[in-house]
């Protein structure tokens, strides 16, 4: 069984890389042909180093995330850095590039000045982008559920997801964020997945030690992400426990009257295993309940089993504009904020870290806190 995961988990990268690489060609092919127009590029080395600077740039992020999966040291943290930084930066490169390729097939004639302007705006968001990442934002709301129990009025949880620890995001992140859920009145924390970036790290244990600084009368509660999934997610789980956060793998517990469900992101991902999973949880439709689970897929299937409100992360919203529209569409409106689906209330995080990147343009790096009424 685990030697049949494996290989789909590999299958799937594989298929995920070679989709990346197909994006990456055809954007990395419209910025080329605008860069050459703007700078007057006509000499063939300058075209051929051009083209040669270009796709090494583009394949080093992915050439960096397979590194980082496997080794974990000064040189893998800068060149994943480099790297990420540049996928963000080219996504502003791009996204002028189109414009300005619009714009000399609408107007016509030269339009070089305002291409470099295009560049220069396309460095400075990236820029601003870089700084706005570091800000954390903290986001409290009240949330009603049906037949509450009074002991839950007033009660706060604080949710948080998608650190991504690794080669950029390391212990003192960590830290920082432990000191500010420390610091904030709440009696009970979710963890929401992708805690880890399927790092290299030989004791990731270590990485994360701060979390056994948690403190919560009721309790720290984890679920698995998609990024705990990389490689054998048994590492990810001792480190887990090592820190004293109980972990809920498909698992349902009962505090003073709230069911608390944990549902795994490999169970998750299948609807058929979901359906499965969540059914044999005996859940009381009659009883409020909360599901933790990383990605917001299937709502119908919780909805369904009775469950009160979802809690997911795993969209970042986007991460970088535009980019959260194309989330929108593929979460069907359930990307980032306090939705409703049906009779269960469902609220998607963008999260407290970054993937790739680490850059925010239009989304924010957030620490939510629900206030029971």
């Amino acid at each position: 069984m685990k030697k049949a995961s494996s290989i789909y988990t590999l299958s799937a990268m594989l298929f995920f890389i070679s989709v990346v690489f197909l994006i990456l060609f055809f954007a990395n092919f419209v910025l080329y042909l605008a860069l050459v127009d703007i700078f007057g590029l006509t000499a063939p080395v300058q075209l051929v180093a051009l083209g040669t600077i270009l796709g090494v740039l583009s394949a080093s992020f992915i050439a960096a995330t397979i590194l980082g999966m496997r080794y974990y040291n000064l040189f893998t943290r800068v060149y994943y850095l480099v790297a990420a930084v540049w996928m963000g930066l080219f996504v502003y490169l791009f996204l002028f590039s189109v414009l300005y390729e619009l714009l000399v097939w609408v107007i016509g004639g030269s339009l070089a000045g305002l291409g470099k302007i295009f560049i220069a705006i396309a460095f400075l968001v990236s820029a601003y982008g870089l700084i706005h990442a570091k800000k954390i934002y903290i986001k409290e709301m009240e949330v009603g559920l049906p037949n509450i129990p009074e002991k839950w009025r007033g009660r706060r949880a604080v949710w948080i997801s998608d650190l991504h620890l690794g080669q950029i995001h390391g212990s003192l992140f960590v830290d920082g964020i432990v000191k500010k859920v420390n610091g904030l009145p709440h009696d009970i924390v979710f963890i929401g997945g992708d805690l880890y970036d399927g790092t290299g790290v030989s004791d990731i244990s270590e990485l994360a030690a701060s979390l056994k600084y948690f403190s919560a009368p009721l309790g720290i509660y984890f679920v698995m992400g998609n990024h705990e999934e990389f490689g054998s997610d048994q590492k990810f789980i001792d480190a887990i426990r090592s820190a004293k956060i109980n972990l809920l793998i498909d698992k349902m517990v009962e505090i003073d009257g709230l069911q608390i469900i944990g549902i795994d992101n490999k169970t998750g991902s299948s609807r058929e295993v979901f359906q499965k999973v969540i059914s044999g949880l005996s859940i009381r439709p009659d009883v409020p309940s909360i599901l933790l689970k990383h990605e917001p897929k299937y709502l119908d299937i919780a909805d369904k089993a009775g469950v009160s409100m979802q809690i997911s992360g795993h969209t970042h919203n986007g991460q970088l504009w535009p980019l959260g529209y194309i989330a929108e569409l593929t979460y069907k409106g359930f990307a980032y904020g306090l939705r409703k689906f049906k009779k269960i209330k469902v609220y998607v995080s963008s999260g407290v870290g970054t993937w790739g990147p680490p850059m925010r343009v239009g989304t924010n790096c957030e620490i939510v806190i629900f206030k029971f009424v």
